[in-house]
């Protein structure tokens, strides 16, 4: 999916521009990484053709705030400012300055030089917004429509509760229109949370619902540089012999996806039931000794819960051996 964002924002911490480059085509030049490998930058013909200066300017920059291994992924294109709101899916009255497409992995930016101002915003401030996307398009929060990218990284999403935000209708995943539901969209308010990890007295102009605090800042930048992969919690019970039916707990701190798997010995009929909190997420219903559940989308309302499994035996003789995989 082509992913174009309009920023109402952008950062700054400055190390050297990369010392060379390696020209592509005319207009295209690989800009080289401290991490290794490089950034391609492409110049269209209305932003005045290559320049070398600029593109080492432009990924010096990146370079310097936080990224992982997904900047050499990225791909910058450097158009004219009458060009940038055409290529970012709006009009040029509009405002846009920058935005990212996440299928190309691609960010496109003016050809204005990183001293340039828009208003309350520089453009360092909007490359490191932008750059957000490239970050959340990369990190995995299973269990979203579109993931990271809508809902913002495992991390940052979970401990502001951006699950149970879009159950109550305050936060809008995805959502670019009315303003209203802009400015309470998540995947915005990630790359907004992400620039303050560079920018941290820049102004927050979305929800004050999902205003960075300093426990939020920490998740967003551990989903920088290390990110959730997989569900961390796995959790293996025995209802012994003796047992019908015995619970067991864990504590949920991230959401996401839930699995019970639940085997009996011979000639049995097992099941489970599964609470967040007492409150219901649903039973297994498959006949036999195995027997599975799974919630793709578990939400929390509080920063942790606890997440009770119920084992239920019916006949046969032995041990009820239980796995639960949840995010952590």
């Amino acid at each position: 999916m082509t992913r174009r964002v309009q920023p109402l924002l952008p950062l700054c911490l400055a190390l050297a521009a990369p010392a060379a480059a390696q020209a592509q085509s005319p207009n295209t030049i690989d800009v080289p990484i401290a991490s290794g490998g490089a950034v391609r930058v492409e110049f269209t013909e209305a932003a005045g053709g290559l320049n070398p200066d600029m593109a080492a300017a432009y990924v010096g920059f990146l370079d310097s705030i936080p990224h992982g291994n997904e900047l050499r992924r990225l791909h910058v294109r450097v158009a004219s400012v009458e060009q940038i709101a055409g290529l970012c899916g709006g009009l040029e009255r509009e405002g846009i300055l920058a935005c990212y497409e996440a299928r190309p992995n691609r960010m496109n930016v003016p050809n204005v030089g990183l001293d340039a101002t828009n208003g309350t915003y520089t453009l360092r401030y909007v490359l490191t917004h932008e750059y957000g996307h490239h970050v959340a398009h990369h990190r995995a929060n299973p269990g979203f429509r579109i993931g990271a990218v809508n809902w913002g990284p495992k991390l940052w999403a979970s401990q502001t509760l951006v699950c149970r935000g879009a159950q109550r209708r305050e936060l809008f995943p995805g959502a670019e229109r009315p303003r209203n539901r802009y400015l309470a969209n998540p995947g915005e308010a990630w790359a907004e949370a992400y620039a303050r990890l560079v920018f941290p007295d820049q102004p927050w102009t979305f929800t004050p619902r999902l205003t960075p605090d300093p426990v939020a800042l920490d998740a967003a930048r551990r989903d920088v540089v290390e990110p959730w992969t997989k569900n961390r919690g796995v959790a293996a019970f025995t209802m012994g012999a003796r047992h019908r039916t015995q619970r067991f707990s864990v504590p949920l701190s991230l959401d996401g996806t839930v699995k019970v798997l639940v085997r009996g010995p011979r000639r049995s009929e097992v099941g489970v039931r599964v609470t967040l909190d007492g409150r219901s997420l649903g039973a297994s219903r498959k006949r036999g000794r195995t027997d599975t559940f799974s919630r793709q989308r578990v939400c929390r309302s509080a920063p942790t819960q606890t997440l009770t499994v119920t084992a239920i035996r019916r006949g046969g003789r032995g041990a009820t051996k239980l796995l639960v995989s949840y995010p952590g």
